[in-house]
């Protein structure tokens, strides 16, 4: 009686109703892997803000997460020193300018009286040739002695000699006047680039964004006083942004340049490319930098946390099967696989290898096409054979 109450008992353990099991086939198809991670938006162009000299902090226009344009004054800032400076420096243009024009005007004058010196030269040389001509007539006829007419040959050559000279002495004059103003107009030169250092320095007192985008940071206050080489603030464009995803050290190795990917902001989606891949590990996880292809979602911004996926590798004609929670990554594990004609459940050895999505690749144990069990089949561990009930063929 003992031995019968026993295999009933046996008989009874090894059935299940088929209702109460949940099925799977293994599938047959392309299977696609990725690398999931975490991360945050960033600017592709940023603009750090900084000063090259002290100035302490008048006014703060404008706070991080306004939208600005190059030209926006970010903060004004007070030196009285830099406006002293361009003072000076602007009295200083000012003087040299008109020294020049006053050397323009002293050069005129030299000229003119030089150019008129001439003119009378050209007359009286004029004058005595034609006296000469005249008296060398008269010197044939007997009127004029010979005497009278060398003295007045040897004026005419005296003359041309002259205007010879003073003609040289103008060629010579308007050389160094060219010269001369060359010379003050490089100091003026100098004088002017000072004076545009002095101007750019006072025109840096109101600090301006420099490039279109979001303020991104404010980093000092009203009436803070600032040193040369600090940072202001931070603008980044708005909608030039890559993607820095964080994923796993140990799937990063899996990652490389080029690869596709998707990033998901929780409004919207978009395409994305594996632009770099940082060689530093932090907390365990490696920084993926992507660069975004596709179109941007309404809510894409600096600094927004995003989730993403970059896709490693696809496998066409794997066979898989619904990921279950105690089944791991490159593990082996027994499962039930239903048997039709027999009515019942065979538990057969699988190995698996990596994680597709919501699916687990197979990649030894099954076929495709057979019906897997899903449920929790941890109390039936035991057996290897398990009689099913109710079954719809």
């Amino acid at each position: 009686m003992f031995v019968a109450l026993s295999f009933l008992l046996s008989q009874e353990h090894n059935q299940l109703d088929a209702n109460t099991i949940t099925f799977a086939p293994i599938q047959k198809s392309s299977i696609q892997y990725s690398v999931s991670g975490y991360g945050k938006l960033r600017s592709k162009l940023s603009r750090e803000i900084t000063t090259t000299f002290s100035a302490q902090v008048s006014t703060v226009e404008y706070l991080a997460g306004t939208k600005v344009e190059p030209d926006t004054v970010i903060m004004r800032l007070i030196n009285p020193e830099l406006t002293q400076r361009l003072q000076r420096e602007r009295l200083t243009l000012a003087r040299q300018r008109a020294s020049v024009d006053a050397l323009k005007l002293s050069q005129q004058s030299e000229l003119l009286t030089l150019q008129g010196q001439i003119a009378l030269l050209h007359s009286e040389c004029e004058s005595a040739k034609l006296r000469e001509q005249a008296e060398r007539l008269l010197v044939k006829q007997g009127i004029v002695s010979e005497l009278d007419h060398k003295r007045s040959v040897l004026t005419l050559e005296q003359l041309k000699t002259r205007v010879l000279l003073s003609e040289q002495q103008l060629t010579q004059m308007q050389a160094l006047h060219i010269r001369s103003i060359e010379i003050e107009r490089e100091l003026l030169k100098e004088y002017e680039l000072s004076h545009d250092i002095a101007k750019q320095a006072v025109e840096q007192l109101n600090v301006k964004a420099g490039i279109a985008g979001m303020l991104q940071a404010v980093n000092v206050s009203q009436g803070q006083a600032i040193t040369p080489g600090q940072t202001l603030a931070v603008v980044g464009s708005e909608r030039l942004l890559v993607a820095d995803l964080l994923v796993p050290e140990r799937e990063a190795s899996e990652v490389v340049i080029g690869q596709p990917a998707m990033i998901n902001t929780f409004v919207g989606k978009v395409a994305a490319t594996v632009n770099r891949v940082v060689p530093v590990v932090q907390d365990g996880r490696i920084a993926i930098e992507l660069a975004l292809t596709g179109a941007l979602p309404s809510n894409a911004r600096p600094a927004l946390n995003i989730e993403g996926k970059i896709f490693t590798a696809r496998i066409q004609d794997a066979l898989s099967i619904p990921q279950l929670p105690w089944l791991s990554p490159q593990s082996n594990s027994d499962l039930f696989v239903l048997d039709k004609q027999e009515n019942v459940l065979i538990k057969k050895s699988f190995k698996f290898g990596k994680l597709a999505g919501n699916a687990i690749e197979i990649l030894e144990g099954g076929s495709a096409g057979e019906q897997v069990v899903m449920s929790d089949m941890s109390a039936h561990q035991h057996l290897k054979k398990i009689t099913i009930t109710s079954l719809n063929r």
